[in-house]
């Protein structure tokens, strides 16, 4: 984000700046200041001043240096007050994380504060007049194209201090619309065609954010325009009115047509104008400790309505209009309440809930409200409900615990027959932890908390517990689909118990589902546009059949298909990046703006896989693996997956003796956002040998033998897309990983890739039995019977699909119905009502 700040002389834009860099982490940009004429000299030492350099500042002699400099740099925070001309805004105005804003005040203590001293009151008219008005360097028209103004009208820097705290200049939402306000713009603009006289009035019809249609009112056609007295209602009286009021009847001709009605009005501030048109939707306070994907639940709250505004201090919590807070969070319990209790939020949470304000925890945010974890046994939660999470045990299942589950309310005399923010015994809700509190019938309830349980394995657990106005899901709702945003609606409304829906779906089993994931690989094809694709043991040119063209072959594009796989009850998407892009700043990898969009309108989990790695920028800066997957949760993503750095970190591990180093990519981002955040793709091949000792390898005995009726093989792993060999089996590589804190294997197999025969049931079991987190079966599937085998013969927690699905020869749902002909768990589609 980069701020500019323009107005008056004297305004206070080097005050405005130095607050920005003290209390918001913001650096400061200059430019060589032009060479002054004669006769604005003395003007531009106010302008300017004399602000000594502080060891952060970056200076450039051109504003091409500047813009070059931050467009690489776009996620950080920069401010400059070195908007001189139009020539440097125009420059500056085409990067979309700019934000103009204009100081406005005639206060000649600034002069003072500035060490300078004051002019007359004449002199100081006069500069300021040149300031503005000069036919070449005025800057009047410039001024006029701020978004927003400041109105600097305090005699202290308490007082304006207080004006920007309020007016919240970081806050990144302004450099982009929200759907409202970019609907409403529109509107307007449609308004300005209207040719009635009493009242313009226009509109604009949308269907899931998108514009079907827009309209004003007028004349009909084929009548003289009201405007030309073709209408002698307005042209008997005219009317004007600076708002449009919406009367009974009318309301009432909406209301039966099932129209909801929603004003819109700006949110005015003291001493400030924002030329930004906010609407009136109802707010929610999410707070941002760097805890992973939050912009899922950003996108899932203004799915249902409402709109965000972030806390990022432990002062935002206690804001009279901080109402409703939500604390989401994923990874580890120790490191996620250590960042919360560094950045001193502890105190002013326990109190919001103490209050009686309505909060929502997430994941860690519902552990947090328990007294402690095993995970970190030193960590304190804070104790707002008795209990202790453990680890789920690992014998007879895998953990961490990931996919999609039951939230079965517990049943007494106070929940009777009624749902509990939404929740229904049949739906199926998406968790993903290793740890959880284990349920005690009876102990939560008798202090007055409702408590919905899930069962993984033989263990009964909490998957979300409320009394009051806290309520908590160790479930993610906004990645659970129709009944997550069921949930988030039903609390943001305030609406804590329902009826039973007689449209609720029968349930169809406790327990956890099979998982179906969808995957998209994703590169540029041959005329340069970004496709999803599918190959043939990982060759992607059309190279058979009659219309073999050599061409990649273009099956779709991203978004629109993940859309889709979405609707067909997808229960995880995954792009896989197979081009590298090395030729692309890394803040415009087309896969962040991917997944940007697709988080939008898709809420079920997102992984992406291909470039996560140490790396070095196009400007030369040294990026870490984890930055970039940094990048890509503050995106939407909820998983990475990692493939031939796995590879050689595993070597690495078993070079060294089986140490851990602590340097590799899965460590790290394991680290800070937990193991379920990583998955390792596999990429192995068959090598046979006659009998089991010719290799040292790990090797089985196969049911397919070789092409020189081999009976045994092992599985070799590859790099680079299957291009390289390297001397390591698969199942030295799943070890080694699931040492480093992998939370989930996606196992590929090249030798089915595209084949349409199946998976490879055989790989799939060895690398079950040697491991104990989840297991994704890949490579082979055909029809809908291969996904049932699978499940059924190995202990494979998901199975995915890519070409059966792209060439539409079946889809998700057909799967499903297949895997519950044959008994077996599926999570079935719901929608949000």
């Amino acid at each position: 984000m980069l701020i500019g700040l323009c107005g008056s002389i004297s305004a206070g834009k080097r005050t405005v700046a130095s607050y920005l860099v003290e209390q918001h982490g913001f650096v400061r940009l200059r430019l060589t200041p032009p060479a002054p004429t004669s006769d604005l000299s003395n003007a531009r030492a106010i302008v300017t001043g004399s602000a000594a350099n502080g060891s952060r500042d970056h200076l450039f002699d051109t504003v091409d240096q500047l813009v070059e400099f931050i467009t690489k740099r776009w996620q950080q925070r920069w401010v400059t007050t070195e908007v001189w001309n139009e020539d440097i805004l125009e420059k500056l105005l085409h990067r979309p994380s700019f934000l103009l804003v204009e100081i406005y005040g005639l206060r000649t203590f600034r002069c003072a504060a500035a060490s300078q001293p004051a002019p007359s009151l004449e002199v100081f008219v006069e500069q300021n007049d040149d300031h503005l008005y000069h036919a070449k360097t005025g800057l009047a028209r410039l001024i006029d194209r701020a978004e927003v103004r400041l109105i600097n009208q305090g005699q202290d820097l308490e007082q304006l201090q207080q004006t920007l705290k309020e007016l919240d200049l970081s806050n990144e939402q302004r450099l982009r619309p929200n759907w409202d306000q970019y609907f409403m713009q529109l509107a307007s603009l449609a308004a300005q065609r209207s040719n009635c006289m009493k009242r313009r009035v226009g509109s604009v019809l949308v269907r899931e954010k998108r514009v079907i249609s827009t309209g004003y009112n007028g004349t009909p056609r084929n009548l003289r325009n009201c405007n030309e007295g073709g209408c002698s209602r307005c042209n008997d009286e005219v009317v004007y009115s600076q708002s449009y009021g919406m009367d009974l009847e009318t309301a009432a001709v909406f209301a039966e047509g099932g129209v909801k009605l929603r004003q819109f009005s700006p949110d005015a501030k003291p001493n400030v104008e924002t030329f930004e048109r906010a609407p009136s939707m109802p707010v929610v306070h999410l707070l941002d400790y760097v805890a992973g994907n939050v912009r899922s639940l950003a996108n899932a709250i203004e799915k249902v309505g409402y709109t965000i505004e972030w806390v990022r201090t432990p002062e935002d919590v206690q804001k009279a209009q901080c109402q409703t807070l939500i604390l989401p969070g994923v990874g580890h319990f120790g490191h996620c309440l250590s960042q919360f209790g560094q950045g001193g939020y502890i105190d002013p949470v326990r109190k919001h809930i103490l209050d009686g304000k309505p909060f929502l925890g997430i994941c860690v945010g519902l552990q947090a409200l328990f007294d402690g974890s095993d995970e970190s046994p030193q960590t304190p939660g804070l104790s707002i409900i008795p209990g202790k999470l453990s680890r789920f045990d690992g014998n007879d299942k895998s953990v961490p615990h990931i996919g999609w589950n039951s939230a079965m309310l517990v049943r007494n005399s106070e929940t009777g027959d009624r749902n509990f923010y939404g929740l229904r015994d049949g739906s199926k809700y998406y968790y993903v932890h290793s740890y959880a509190v284990p349920y005690q019938q009876s102990l939560l309830e008798s202090a007055g908390w409702t408590v919905a349980t899930a069962k993984y394995g033989k263990e009964v657990f909490i998957g979300a517990v409320g009394r009051q106005n806290v309520l908590a899901t160790q479930f993610h709702p906004e990645k659970s689909g129709g009944p997550g945003l069921r949930l988030l609606k039903s609390f943001l409304d305030g609406r804590r118990w329902g009826p039973t829906s007689p449209s609720q779906p029968l349930a169809a089993g406790q327990g956890l589902t099979r998982r179906i994931i969808a995957c998209l690989d994703v590169r540029t094809n041959d005329k340069g546009d970004l496709v999803v694709t599918k190959g043939d043991q990982y060759d992607v040119r059309d190279n058979t059949g009659i219309s073999a063209s050599g061409l990649v072959r273009n099956l779709g594009k991203p978004v629109d298909m993940a859309r889709k796989y979405y609707g067909q009850g997808a229960d995880e998407i995954t792009f896989l990046n197979i081009a590298s892009f090395r030729n692309c700043p890394l803040a415009d990898l087309p896969m962040l703006e991917i997944v940007r969009r697709t988080a939008e309108t898709v809420f079920v989990p997102l992984t992406v896989g291909g470039g996560i790695r140490d790396m070095v920028d196009m400007d030369g800066s040294k990026v870490s693996a984890l930055e970039v997957a940094t990048m890509y949760f503050k995106s939407g993503a909820d998983k990475v997956s990692i493939g031939s750095d796995a590879v050689f970190a595993a070597m690495e591990y078993y070079r060294s003796g089986r140490q851990l180093s602590g340097r590799t990519a899965i460590e790290a981002i394991s680290a800070a956002y937990g193991n379920q955040a990583v998955v390792v793709s596999v990429d192995p091949k068959r090598v046979y040998v006659n009998i089991g000792d010719d290799t040292e390898h790990n090797t089985i005995e196969t049911l397919h033998p070789g092409p020189l009726n081999e009976r045994y093989c092992w599985y070799q792993c590859t790099v680079k897309g299957g291009r390289e060999s390297a001397d390591l089996d698969v199942q030295q590589l799943v070890q080694a990983v699931e040492a480093m804190g992998a939370g989930e294997i996606l196992l590929n197999c090249i030798d089915r890739d595209g084949s349409n025969a199946g998976f490879d049931l055989e790989l799939i079991e060895q690398v079950k039995r040697c491991i104990k987190i989840p297991v994704i079966a890949s490579s082979g599937a055909g029809i809908p019977a291969h996904f049932t085998e699978v499940f059924r013969k190995t202990g494979a927690d998901a199975a995915l699909g890519a070409g059966m699905f792209h060439r539409g020869e079946y889809t998700v749902n057909d799967v499903k119905d297949h895997l519950l002909k044959e008994g077996l768990l599926a999570r079935q589609i719901e929608e949000l009502t």
